[in-house]
């Protein structure tokens, strides 16, 4: 079916709640129950419909935005934990293209990079309605999100809809500009600039820093590790050579001859992770998660074999 998971609505369900709106009959409404899968798939244009209706009640034009004040408070479900407990903004929003069909099966999304600039597109099934209060809601959920992720950093440079709508005060609260509606498609376009950037002398720096480096680890097992840490759900010698831009066998040629393995290598990397992620208070349920473990208890496993204990819950 083409339509919405109860991976998501579920959550949405419990966001509903929090606006005394019947979560439950939110949810009864939709035929799901206690025993529905979180896979199952339910029809879009009726999660739409219910979502218009409850608006109307309310009267609120901006229902969208609204749930998306309310989602920044924490992760939205899996996915948003996916996406949110990601190291940077831009892992962020890898992570939102490539688990987008954990949510829905309507749309996908598209990151593309130009630069400082990068812009995430929507591309809606051909055919198959989308409703305008979710696809304000991902858009305005995720502005927020990396706003107040980046403390205030984070600049949009253009907000576009497919649909056509007449705009609210509370859309330019909330994107901070123009939201331009009725274009070609939905595209969210942004750019997180350093206050100090200086990319000239940054390089001259680098290029010092390098000839400086003569102890601990290379510049190569540097770059590796840091490009484990941004595929950590798929810790493959593909996917990390392709971050490095060199193929499988060179990476683990060049991990030989540093005296590693891609094995040691990523657990290195996630037991960084996890130990900075527990010291944050986060929950070694998010946490295995955020690793790409398949489940909580092989992740607790794991950091019992890395540390000698058990990750604090």
């Amino acid at each position: 079916m083409d339509g919405l998971s109860v991976a998501l609505l579920r959550p949405l369900a419990e966001l509903l709640g929090r606006l005394d709106i019947d979560a439950r009959g939110f949810l009864a409404a939709l035929d799901i129950d206690d025993a529905t899968a979180p896979d199952t798939y339910v029809d879009g244009e009726r999660v739409d419909r219910l979502l218009d209706e409850l608006a109307a009640r309310r009267g609120d034009p901006a229902f969208a935005l609204t749930l998306a004040r309310l989602a920044v408070v924490r992760p939205l479900g899996l996915f948003g934990h996916l996406v949110w407990l990601s190291g940077t903004v831009g892992d962020a929003l890898e992570r939102a293209v490539r688990f987008y069909s954990v949510i829905t099966k309507r749309a996908t999304l598209e990151l593309e990079n130009r630069g400082a600039v990068s812009v995430l597109h929507q591309h809606r099934v051909p055919g198959v309605a989308r409703g305008p209060i979710l696809t304000e809601f991902l858009f305005a959920s995720f502005a927020l999100r990396a706003r107040a992720a980046t403390e205030g950093r984070l600049v949009l440079r253009a907000v576009r809809f497919a649909h056509r709508r007449t705009p609210t005060p509370a859309h330019a609260d909330v994107f901070g500009l123009t939201v331009q509606f009725g274009a070609p498609s939905d595209e969210l376009e942004l750019a997180l600039p350093l206050i100090s950037a200086d990319p000239i002398t940054s390089a001259a720096l680098e290029a010092k820093a390098v000839n400086l480096t003569t102890t601990g680890r290379s510049a190569f097992l540097d770059r590796a590790r840091r490009a484990a840490t941004t595929n950590l759900t798929t810790p493959s010698l593909a996917a990390i050579g392709r971050t490095l831009g060199i193929s499988a066998r060179t990476l683990r040629r060049h991990l030989e001859q540093e005296g590693t393995t891609l094995r040691a290598l990523v657990d290195d990397v996630r037991r960084e992770r996890a130990d900075q992620l527990l010291a944050a208070g986060t929950s070694a349920k998010e946490v295995a998660f955020a690793l790409g473990f398949s489940e909580p208890s092989a992740f607790s496993r794991a950091y019992k074999r890395w540390t000698g204990r058990a990750p604090k819950l």
